[in-house]
């Protein structure tokens, strides 16, 4: 399984700001996924291994009870009414599983498609892989049986689980074949080969290894996803995995998703995908049923030997059949999934929500060239001259920053643009820089500055603002292959020589996070980019995770973490020239306005969360490109 998982091709992961991506997501307890507490409250809650364990324990202690009997019969008759129940809601079962998987397969894009043919491919490949060489292997090697035999048995039988998608059906004529194979070989204890007849349906309800190769769709949704599994999360979703299977696919894939944090509507195309991996499941689990019969039989008859020229041959022919496969698969799927990153021009199209009002940009800042007259605010100056001077920043994705074609765009280039339509004025935006900001408010350069301007105690001393209109969250800016080392404070404080840089934090804020980490070395940078140019050898960089992850889709070899513990949050707030009074209390109401009214939260949607980036090209279809 942790093999197979490695054949899924690397793709970019570069992606906008996640509002979920702040919230403190619980980590299951491995314990009581096992161990319930209330067995009730993991029916509830979908823990189907704690609910195997228990009903296994209390299988075993029943089995032990001398009036049982009493129980059963009435468990008989609860399970005589579920089952009736669960028959009649199967019947509508195909239906609805029919319409999610057409409603999916309608839906999905080509590129989702695409992603999904690489999990079809190595799906199929694990299963033969297992079927045709690891299984027949231990026959092989620990039974007086060769490789053609375990295949006279499951052949015929193997072609018609996997034609009928139903495994069950061919247990009577596996239970046949494999009586005919022991009755034709040399074992001369023939009174053990009947309990071929029990051993059969004793294996069925257990998850044969057809099921269980099916939890490779758990490590494919975190690839599809973009956030493939650690090496370290293998282990607990593993045996989780194992026993969640005794609930079958249909319960263990929600559980698994929820276990490891994955969206369930990924569910969804688990029944899709299930159109095809049920019946090569089924075909292995024939597979599956031959070899354990057969190596249980053998031990009835104390005829399990260990044949160590066999198993050395088998491994080196399975090792070097299996690492040169997956190494062609690897390329195979690398070909099938088009892997053209294309996130970055998603963000440098961008274009305004609204039409723009009527603007120009400048680079240099320079005094107002209509300076206040006696008594004027700069409200009455704005309307007077029928334009308002807005200070901007570039280097401030996703709130201020120039598109492919030229064009300033952002979060607070939107609201600039609302707030001068709300004026019924002009913008003049006026570039600033951040070092000296506020000796340009003093000189008059701009009215108001709308550039994701982080609220410090020092700027609070030097210049008027107005309420935080927006909170963004802290984070570490760090290489992708790095992410690991990153994501918490106590493994930052293990990094010999760690040097964090950071922008526009206030002193005192950084001089706790020094404390905070007394072996790491904080350094201020001149500008953001210089991190992603490489022109500065700091390991990380510390900056607000929306920033981050706006960065992250032009340069996708960096990925945004969130290591501070509790998280850390910044206010930002809209700057007000000449410690104007009357700028500042309308600024206040316009920002509490246009919260209420949703367009704060419509812009976020789009220039952060960035969920309006683009409308889908609906597929080609009949009825509406060729009926109408």
């Amino acid at each position: 399984m942790f093999l197979l998982a490695q054949a899924f091709p690397h793709w970019d992961q570069g992606s906008f700001f996640s509002d979920t991506s702040t919230d403190d997501v619980q980590e299951a307890a491995f314990l009581e996924v096992f161990i319930p507490t209330n067995v009730f409250d993991s029916l509830a809650r979908n823990h189907v291994p704690a609910v195997v364990l228990i009903s296994i324990w209390a299988g075993i202690v029943l089995s032990r009870t001398s009036n049982r009997k009493l129980l059963i019969t009435q468990l008989e008759v609860v399970s005589n009414v579920l089952t009736k129940v669960s028959k009649s809601i199967a019947g509508l079962a195909p239906f609805g599983v029919f319409a999610i998987a057409a409603s999916t397969a309608g839906t999905i894009s080509f590129d989702e498609f695409g992603r999904l043919q690489a999990y079809f491919i190595i799906y199929t490949f694990g299963a033969a892989t297992v079927g045709l060489v690891i299984l027949p292997m231990f026959v092989v090697c620990f039974t007086p049986f060769n490789y053609r035999d375990v295949f006279r048995v499951a052949g015929e039988a193997t072609i018609m689980a996997f034609a009928t998608g139903k495994l069950i059906v061919v247990i009577p004529t596996l239970v046949q074949r494999t009586e005919e194979l022991f009755a034709n070989s040399d074992i001369n204890d023939r009174k053990a080969t009947p309990s071929v007849d029990i051993l059969y349906p004793l294996a069925y309800p257990f998850p044969h290894v057809g099921k269980l190769l099916s939890m490779l769709f758990i490590p494919f949704a975190a690839w599809f996803l973009g956030s493939a599994l650690s090496w370290s999360e293998y282990p607990g979703f593993l045996c989780a995995g194992v026993f969640s299977y005794f609930g079958g696919p249909l319960l263990a894939i929600p559980f698994l998703l929820d276990y490891m944090h994955l969206p369930h509507d990924m569910f969804q195309l688990f029944l899709l995908a299930g159109l095809w991996e049920g019946r090569i499941g089924d075909a292995l689990g024939a597979i599956h049923l031959v070899v354990f019969t057969i190596l249980a039989t053998c031990t009835f008859t104390k005829q399990l030997r260990f044949s160590f020229v066999s198993f050395l041959r088998f491994s080196v022919v399975c090792a070097g059949s299996s690492g040169i496969s997956l190494f062609a698969l690897t390329l195979l799927t690398n070909r099938v999934v088009h892997n053209e990153y294309q996130r970055n021009s998603v963000l440098l199209s961008m274009q305004l929500l609204e039409s723009p009002t009527e603007h120009a940009v400048y680079k240099t800042a320079t005094p107002n060239p209509d300076p206040l007259r006696p008594d004027e605010s700069l409200l009455e100056r704005i309307r007077r001259r029928g334009k308002i001077r807005v200070g901007y920043n570039e280097d401030k994705l996703p709130f201020a920053f120039f598109n492919s074609r030229g064009d300033l765009v952002g979060y607070d280039v939107e609201m600039a643009h609302v707030l001068a339509n709300d004026l019924n004025v002009a913008i003049e935006f006026v570039q600033f820089d951040r070092h000296t900001l506020a000796k340009q408010l003093a000189d008059d350069d701009f009215d108001v500055v709308m550039s994701g301007l982080v609220g410090t105690l020092e700027r609070s001393e030097d210049m008027s603002h107005t309420d935080p209109y927006m909170d963004v969250t802290l984070g570490l800016v760090v290489p992708d292959y790095d992410v690991r080392r990153f994501r918490s404070l106590e493994t930052l404080r293990t990094i010999p020589g760690l040097r964090i840089g950071f922008i526009d934090l206030s002193r005192g804020f950084v001089q706790r996070l020094a404390e905070a980490l007394p072996n790491a070395e904080l350094e201020e940078l001149p500008t953001i980019q210089e991190y992603f140019d490489g022109t500065t050898s700091v390991d990380a960089l510390l900056v607000s995770a929306e920033s981050g992850s706006a960065y992250s889709l032009l340069y996708p070899e960096y990925e945004v973490v969130l290591p501070m513990e509790p998280t850390v949050t910044l206010p930002l707030f809209y700057a007000v020239g000449n410690r104007d009074a009357e700028m500042r209390e309308y600024m206040e109401h316009w920002v509490e306005l246009k919260r209420r009214d949703g367009t704060m939260e419509e812009s976020y949607a789009h220039w952060i969360l960035g969920k309006t980036t683009s409308s889908a090209e609906p597929r080609w279809c009949v009825i509406r490109n060729v009926l109408r």
